[in-house]
C-alpha cells in the first residue's frame, strides 16, 4: 500500500487504549485512523470541523489480523482512493512498528461526506477543497 499519495501517522498505544489485557481495543484504533485523517486535513488547511464544513463518517469497513499492545508503535497509512462530489473514500493499513517484516495490524476503507453542521445530508464538496484532495489520489488499484 505504500505509495507517494500516502499520509503517514505514528502513533504510540496508550494505556487508555487498551483492554484488561493490554492489548490495545479495536474502537480506539478507529479513533486513531480518525487522528490520521485529521492530521492530513489539517497538513492541507483543509477544515475539519467549521461553520461551514465537517465530514462524518458514512461507511466503514475493517478488517484486524494482529495485534498491539500497550507500549507498542503502529504506523497508520492512510491513502485516497475517490473523490466524489460530496465524499471521500479512504483506505488505511496499520503495521506494528518494529517488527521484522512490519506485520500488519488492521486495515480497512472509511468513506466520509462533507456537510454543513446544522443541516441535514451532504453538500458538495467546495471546489479549492476537491483541488487539494484531487492531487492525493492513489494511483494503485
Amino acid at each position: 500500500m505504500t505509495s507517494p499519495a500516502a499520509h503517514t501517522l505514528i502513533r504510540r498505544i496508550q494505556f487508555a487504549d487498551t483492554d484488561a489485557a493490554g492489548v490495545a481495543h479495536f474502537s480506539r484504533l478507529l479513533v486513531m485512523v480518525e487522528e490520521a485523517e485529521h492530521d492530513f486535513l489539517r497538513s492541507h488547511q483543509i477544515p475539519i470541523l467549521t461553520e461551514t464544513s465537517a465530514w462524518p463518517c458514512v461507511s466503514l469497513e475493517v478488517s484486524y489480523v494482529g495485534m498491539c499492545k500497550f507500549g507498542d508503535d503502529i504506523t497508520i497509512e492512510l491513502r485516497i482512493l475517490k473523490v466524489g462530489t460530496s465524499s471521500v473514500t479512504y483506505e488505511f493499513l496499520a503495521t506494528l512498528n518494529g517488527s521484522p517484516q512490519a506485520s500488519p495490524v488492521f486495515s480497512g476503507k472509511m468513506v466520509k461526506c462533507h456537510i454543513l453542521p446544522r443541516q441535514l445530508g451532504a453538500v458538495p464538496i467546495p471546489e479549492s477543497i476537491r483541488d487539494v484532495l484531487a492531487r492525493f489520489l492513489s494511483q494503485e488499484t
